[in-house]
Formats: structure tokens, C-alpha cells, sequence
């Protein structure tokens, strides 16, 4: 029974994480989060907590995504794209994570979308404090500048990560959607 309550609180939130920092790669994102919540589920006792199951489950996705990089030929452009407007990543928000390298993917995703602890993301990144608020701020600036490229929309959206003008309300309405329970997005 903790295996199946494990399993139902981490899945969705986990497949949407696996499937942003993969940049839209749906079958690579779903073999890594089955992994992962099946890993994971076997050590439920330990992983009680929700945080840190949390923290332990993305870092299972990252270490297996990096074993699992270059093996053939992956989607297309268009496939990624598809796969990530399914759960509400529009055209410029997609430029945007392809703008990013896997690094400050995860980054953006774990720091600043899903606002895990700064601790569990240290980890995720293997950085030290100084160097991971470096990399949070240097992702969103990133992201931000690249979807104000890649954006149609002509006035210009600072890029403060700390704004809550319309790009940040954007960006946690496509968060909130990837990241919904299964069976809860509209």
C-alpha cells in the first residue's frame, strides 16, 4: 500500500519533470520515471518524506538520462514540440527550454518551477550554495531572454526572475499543467 501511495503522489509530477528536462522526448521521459518510481517505490520506507522522495526521484532521472544520452536517434523537432504543447508549452516556451542546455534545464525545472529546496537542488546539480544560485539566476535570465526572442507578443517582459508580470504567470500556468496529478489537468 506506501508503494502505490508513493507511486500516486510522485507519478505525474515526476513524468512532467522527466518530460521537460528531456525537452519533450515522451518515451525517454516515461521509461525514466517508471524507472525511477519503481526504484523509488522499492525504498518507499525510506523515501517517507515528501521532499526528499522528491529530490531522490529527479536525481534518479537525471543520472539515468545522462547514462542514456546519444543512444540512437531520438524525436524529431516536431515530435518534441508536440509532445510539450500537450501539456501546454507553447511555441516561444519551447524555443526557450531548447535554448537551454540539460544542465540549466534541470535547473530551471527543480529551482524554479517546481521551487524544491535549495539543498535537494544542490544536489541534483552537485553544487555548493555560491555556485547554484549562480546557475538558477543564469538559467532563468536565459530562458526569460529566449522567450522574449521567440515570443510574438511585441512588448517586452522583463527578465527579473523575480517578476510576476505575464511571462512568470505563463510559465507557472504551463508548470501547474505538466506538473498536475493524472486524471486533474483540464
Amino acid at each position: 500500500m506506501l508503494r502505490a501511495a508513493f507511486r500516486e503522489l510522485h507519478g505525474a509530477r515526476l513524468h512532467g519533470f522527466a518530460l521537460l528536462v528531456t525537452l519533450g522526448d515522451r518515451r525517454l521521459a516515461e521509461a525514466l520515471a517508471a524507472e525511477a518510481l519503481a526504484d523509488g517505490a522499492r525504498q518507499a520506507d525510506a523515501l517517507r518524506h515528501p521532499d526528499r522522495g522528491a529530490a531522490w526521484l529527479r536525481g534518479h532521472v537525471i543520472r539515468a538520462a545522462r547514462r542514456r544520452r546519444n543512444r540512437g536517434a531520438g524525436p524529431t523537432h516536431e515530435e518534441r514540440r508536440a509532445a510539450l504543447a500537450s501539456v501546454g508549452v507553447d511555441a516561444a516556451a519551447y524555443e526557450s527550454l531548447r535554448a537551454l542546455d540539460a544542465g540549466h534545464r534541470v535547473a530551471l525545472v527543480a529551482g524554479w518551477i517546481e521551487a524544491l529546496d535549495a539543498r535537494d537542488v544542490e544536489g541534483l546539480l552537485h553544487s555548493r550554495p555560491a555556485v547554484l544560485a549562480r546557475i538558477l539566476a543564469s538559467s532563468r535570465h536565459r530562458f526569460l531572454e529566449a522567450y522574449q526572442r521567440a515570443s510574438t507578443d511585441p512588448a517586452p517582459l522583463p527578465v527579473d526572475p523575480a517578476a510576476s508580470g505575464p511571462l512568470a504567470r505563463r510559465i507557472r500556468a504551463i508548470a501547474e499543467q505538466t506538473m498536475a496529478p493524472a486524471g486533474s489537468a483540464t
